[in-house]
């Protein structure tokens, strides 16, 4: 290969790198330096006012896991029955600037895991089981905790309502009951 070609193909390469790059970084700069404070506190002071608990998520937008948590969420049978109980919100750990301090205050971040707090910002129960992050509760085990953990923070959930968030877990990841 000529170094002609080599140059070229460096060129390419590198315009390829910086047009990936550019969106993130174009994401970057949108949140304001406070952005999960000011989010967590918008949704405490509403949780508070309607008598619900916050369901916080963390994660980022190229986390395909998150977006399946987001998707599961957007699901109006889901919708339904979480904002029952749930005023949701979800911090951005890789782009708001102190997206990842705010929620390591609650819980251990991860792609995606979440916490379940008190208006007060007192945590009841998180997406740990046994050390082991279930984020995204796909597997029985996993949906067993979540189940379990929504249970927990909110006796009044009934079993038809948990019945009906977990068969949306595996269709909001593409899989089939059963």
């Amino acid at each position: 290969m000529s170094d002609e070609n080599t140059h070229m193909k460096l060129a390419m390469q590198l315009l390829l790198v910086t047009s990936l790059a550019a969106p993130a970084i174009a994401e970057e700069t949108k949140y304001a330096p406070d952005a999960a404070e000011l989010l967590l506190t918008d949704a405490c002071k509403t949780a508070k006012r309607e008598s619900k608990l916050v369901f916080v998520a963390s994660g980022f937008k190229e986390c395909g896991w998150c977006k399946i948590l987001e998707k599961y969420h957007a699901r109006p049978e889901v919708a339904q029955v979480l904002t029952n109980y749930y005023v949701l919100v979800k911090i951005d750990t890789k782009y708001m600037p102190d997206g990842t301090a705010v929620f390591s205050k609650l819980a251990n971040p991860g792609a995606p895991s979440w916490v379940i707090i008190t208006p007060d910002r007192k945590p009841i129960v998180d997406s740990y089981a046994e050390g082991e992050n279930v984020g995204y509760p796909l597997e029985p085990k996993e949906t067993d905790h979540y189940l379990k953990a929504l249970k927990k923070a909110s006796p009044k959930i009934t079993d038809a309502q948990l019945k009906t968030l977990s068969a949306a877990i595996k269709q909001a990841a593409g899989k089939k009951e059963g």
